[in-house]
């Protein structure tokens, strides 16, 4: 049996298809399933049940699964030492952080990383809602900063350490509120005024179900910067990540509403992602180190 075979056994369990499998290796069709067939003539026994429209596992073939999920990551992480002890730091260290999160968070180990591995070329990017963890897995980044929660953990093999709390904010520009007191503000005092909502955060969030009243003026954006972009030109109020509108809030650009029981809480963080199937080379693990022992820290604290 073939390293390449394996690979497409375990592709096809997480695609679901042939064609998820071919699109993934970059083989046509036919070749994936020619493939499959001859690992299964060299195992000696049936691994896929054909009985159906789709090629699923049989019960051993599940098993044999099991094994063939850590003989490719064995593999991966050879790939990933050799790389490193063939050239000490990471050339490169590419960061990918979610829209709704801020990078600034992220600097202080970037500085450390600066500071240890000059010749390191640092990558920071930003992806709309939840590419970052798509980038993760496809091997395009190193690091995410993202929310999470655990059921992403079925998009692939990650390794997560918390960062801090995700928190969601009503706000509105002070322009809006004139003649209005903040203390005094009820939920029909909003449905004055549009709402501005990202389409799609991505991230386990249905904002229509959290929030406790009807909307009846929306505009709905497609990501979260430009919501906050609209808030600040005093266009409507909005529940925007915390993060992204701190210093807005720190210099009353905006102003942060409280209305009791309008919305439902929602328990996330922010996690720092990596890929558990890679080795971390030293620039990456400084800065895996930086939070890691930042959160070791919080959890003792009395």
């Amino acid at each position: 049996m073939k390293l390449s075979q394996l690979e497409m056994l375990v592709l096809l369990a997480e695609t679901g298809s042939v064609q998820g499998v071919s699109e993934r290796m970059h083989r046509t069709q036919a070749a994936v399933s020619m493939a499959l067939k001859t690992l299964e003539d060299d195992v000696g026994f049936p691994l896929f049940d054909r009985s159906g429209y789709r090629l699923t596992l049989s019960p051993r073939g599940r098993q044999f699964l099991r094994q063939a999920r850590e003989v490719v990551k064995q593999q991966q992480r050879l790939h990933s030492l050799a790389a490193q002890l063939q050239t000490g730091a990471e050339p490169q260290l590419r960061i990918t952080y979610d829209y709704t999160c801020a990078p600034s968070v992220l600097f202080d180990a970037m500085k450390k990383v600066q500071d240890a591995f000059p010749a390191t070329e640092l990558l920071l990017s930003g992806d709309s809602q939840l590419r970052a963890l798509r980038r993760i897995r496809e091997g395009e980044a190193e690091l995410a900063l993202c929310p999470w929660l655990p059921i992403f953990r079925q998009h692939g093999d990650f390794e997560t350490v918390r960062v801090r709390p995700f928190e969601l904010l009503v706000v509105c520009a002070p322009t809006l509120l004139a003649g209005l007191q903040l203390a005094e503000l009820q939920r029909h005092d909003l449905l004055e005024m549009p709402m501005l909502i990202p389409q799609d955060q991505d991230i386990g969030i249905d904002l229509d179900k959290i929030m406790r009243m009807p909307g009846q003026q929306r505009i709905r954006v497609n990501d979260s910067i430009t919501q906050r972009e609209l808030l600040l030109a005093g266009m409507g109020w909005g529940i925007i990540p915390g993060d992204l509108v701190g210093d807005a809030l720190q210099r009353h650009a905006l102003e942060r509403i409280d209305i009791p029981g309008f919305m439902t809480h929602v328990n996330l963080e922010v996690h720092l992602v990596r890929s558990a199937e890679r080795i971390a080379g030293p620039a990456e693990e400084l800065i895996w180190r930086h939070f890691s022992d930042a959160s070791l820290i919080n959890t003792h604290a009395p």
